[in-house]
């Protein structure tokens, strides 16, 4: 879009008419701006002539505004409304009064046992600040932390090149079989041991891990469910319509009448924040960022 030469209006010289508009007065309007009266007479006549109209009622007093130096009065006043209001809005991130941050998870290992504590501890400290969750597949996490659509993510460390991080939490996977099934009373189970029977896949962030799991075996389980929801895994492990293996801070505080019994080999992971390496969206985000180094640390 191609600008005409009078788009831009000097701001001095609008703040200048209004001081005239209230005053009648070309030095009261200088005294107030802080500039001398031949700068500010020079400014109007430079912008009069640019303009090509009369903005000042010349020959009486006290001095009055044409209608055009009454709209540029107008002008001035609304862009000193809306720089405070933007200066306003500066000092309130500034000093941690508002703001917000997109904060992306992968699920229940955070929702869980992670993210609780810590966004109550962060709403304690700066109340003004918000903290929206936004819950992705891991890989999808990932994704939109690299495409911003999040300002910073808990997720399962590991590809964390070009990431900040910030270890919070260690994890493992875990198996689940129902009260009265044939491996309830083993104290450990391997992969072999979980591919003779239904096999209940989770579709949460830990199930990358699982399938890695049993690659690593060179076992293949026999799935007969894919299922997102935590507790609709528990109630279908419960029912004995199959076995499972899931990341242990997944689990709620009470697992139901699951059996949890650890694997052999392990398969441990690591959680943490995560956020790129370059300068946060805003300065909410990078409070919460410090916060959460404080916080685990």
């Amino acid at each position: 879009m191609v600008r005409s030469p009078e788009a831009d209006i000097p701001i001095t010289v609008a703040r200048a008419l209004r001081f005239i508009q209230a005053s009648g007065s070309v030095s009261v309007a200088a005294r107030s701006l802080g500039i001398s009266q031949p700068a500010i007479s020079k400014g109007i006549a430079q912008l009069e002539e640019r303009l090509g109209t009369q903005l000042l009622r010349r020959g009486g007093r006290p001095i009055l505004l044409t209608e055009e130096g009454t709209a540029l009065a107008e002008y001035a006043e609304r862009a000193d409304l809306v720089q405070e209001q933007v200066l306003r809005k500066l000092d309130d991130a500034r000093n941690n009064r508002e703001g917000s941050v997109r904060l992306g998870s992968f699920g229940s290992s955070a929702s869980f046992h992670i993210l609780p504590k810590t966004l109550a501890a962060f709403a304690r400290a700066y109340p003004g600040i918000n903290v929206e969750i936004r819950e992705y597949p891991d890989i999808e996490l990932r994704q939109a932390l690299e495409e911003d659509f999040v300002d910073l993510a808990v997720l399962s460390l590991g590809s964390d090149d070009g990431l900040d991080v910030i270890e919070i939490a260690n994890d493992k996977l875990v198996a689940l079989v129902s009260p009265d099934h044939p491996l309830t009373g083993r104290n450990t189970l391997q992969a072999e041991d979980l591919v003779e029977y239904p096999f209940i896949m989770t579709k949460g962030g830990s199930g990358p891990l699982v399938e890695e799991w049993f690659m690593k075996t060179g076992h293949t389980p026999r799935v007969a469910h894919t299922i997102l929801q935590v507790n609709s895994i528990i109630a279908l492990v419960e029912a004995n319509l199959g076995v499972s293996v899931i990341a242990e801070l997944a689990l709620p505080d009470t697992p139901g009448k699951c059996k949890v019994l650890p694997l052999v080999p392990d398969a441990p992971r690591s959680i943490g924040f995560a956020r790129k390496e370059e300068t946060p969206r805003s300065a909410a985000a990078a409070r919460f960022w410090s916060f959460c180094q404080k916080f685990s640390a």
